[in-house]
């Protein structure tokens, strides 16, 4: 057989090229556009333990004096906590204001930052979809989703974050679109408020209550990265109900150089520099990130930790709408990736046939290098 000559062979290998142009398919040329924790100093940082959705006896469905739940916490080595009982404010620790078999606490005395906030709720007229509102003054709100959104947005300061959305929404059910409760109306109010109101969603509530709230997370992630970050968060939702089983479980671990510092905290929040855990006994150890090194010339972004087995890489949702798995490794490699953002989860699973504890990182966001030249043009 004649070989093809070296034009005839040039001319398939352009009219090749342009088909796969033509047609979208193009290998990426991803760089990474957002990191959580670009500007964290893993050398002298401090991993402040805390849990920003705790009820007392001033929620009514609250079962434990607000001094008792400030001392258990404090017994667990947190460092941050938020008592959000439900449409009020029970802050500052200043508790014997509100009742005379309360009991004052002293937050720098104990070494902790306490922070002001409530659980935004209203009568159980209608399901409304509950919220915890930091760095407030609000306690009375309106019988409408919306009217309270716009008051957290008007207040300086504040921040608030959906909680266990598991509550309203699942990932079995078809939604109509735009339906309530469904990924889009999440997503609708992300596109409404800013970073600077609306930080993010709840993904582990108590002893993991709704494990499929990461897979909202994740369907959300996918619209709005990396333009606009969406945090998850870890909290135990205590109601001082059960000492054994619902304190202590679910928490954030977030990186402050100054752990008293309640500005900067509040940075922290805003910038996502924290991650958070899971373990199923309390006072276990989780996986612990010791440091997240990211190189942008090898596009590659690396997680170095301790008391972990595996770290696993997560990226959308899987035709059963549950969160898809694309890599596993300590080191992830961006440069050829085809999605908008990454999260990482370190698993403890020691000799246990299910996972013990783990860690999750807030995502990491990309794009296109090509269209980012683009969009400068």
């Amino acid at each position: 057989m004649k070989k093809p000559t070296t034009t005839f062979t040039l001319l398939m290998a352009f009219f090749v090229v342009a088909i796969f142009t033509l047609t979208g398919c193009r290998k990426p040329d991803t760089v990474l556009t957002f990191d959580p924790y670009a500007d964290v100093n893993w050398e002298d940082v401090h991993h402040v333990k805390g849990n920003l959705h705790t009820h007392t006896s001033r929620s009514p469905c609250g079962d434990g004096m607000p001094h008792d739940i400030v001392d258990l916490y404090h017994e667990l080595g947190y460092g941050i906590l938020a008592l959000t009982d439900h449409d009020l404010l029970t802050h500052p620790w200043n508790f014997s204001n509100f009742s005379d078999s309360f009991e004052d606490r002293d937050p720098a005395g104990l070494g902790m930052l306490a922070i002001a906030g409530n659980e935004l709720t209203g009568p159980r007229i209608r399901d409304l979809h509950d919220m915890v509102v930091l760095f407030t003054e609000l306690e009375e709100y309106e019988m409408d989703f919306d009217v309270w959104m716009e008051e957290v947005h008007a207040e300086e300061g504040s921040l608030m974050f959906f909680v266990h959305p598991g509550r309203y929404w699942t990932y079995y059910f078809t939604y109509e679109e735009g339906e309530e409760f469904s990924p889009e109306w999440f997503i609708s109010y992300f596109e409404e408020y800013p970073l600077e109101t609306l930080l993010g969603l709840e993904v582990l509530n108590r002893r993991n209550r709704y494990p499929h709230d990461r897979a909202l997370w994740d369907r959300i992630l996918m619209d709005t990265m990396p333009n606009r970050p969406v945090y998850g968060f870890a909290n135990d939702d205590f109601h001082g109900d059960s000492l054994d089983g619902y304190i202590g479980h679910s928490f954030g671990h977030y990186l402050m150089e100054d752990p008293f510092d309640e500005e900067e905290f509040r940075n922290v929040l805003l910038e996502g520099a924290f991650y958070l855990s899971f373990t199923r006994k309390t006072g276990d150890k989780a996986p612990r990130i010791e440091e997240i090194v990211v190189d942008t010339d090898e596009r590659y972004i690396e997680i170095k930790g301790s008391h972990y087995d595996e770290i696993r890489w997560f990226f959308g949702i899987d035709e059963d709408n549950l969160s898809q798995q694309v890599h596993t490794g300590e080191r992830f490699h961006y440069g050829d990736f085809d999605g908008n953002y990454v999260r990482a989860k370190l698993v403890f699973d020691g000799d246990d046939t299910h996972d013990v504890s783990w860690t999750l990182t807030q995502p990491f966001g990309f794009q296109d290098q090509r269209d980012l030249d683009e969009d400068s043009d």
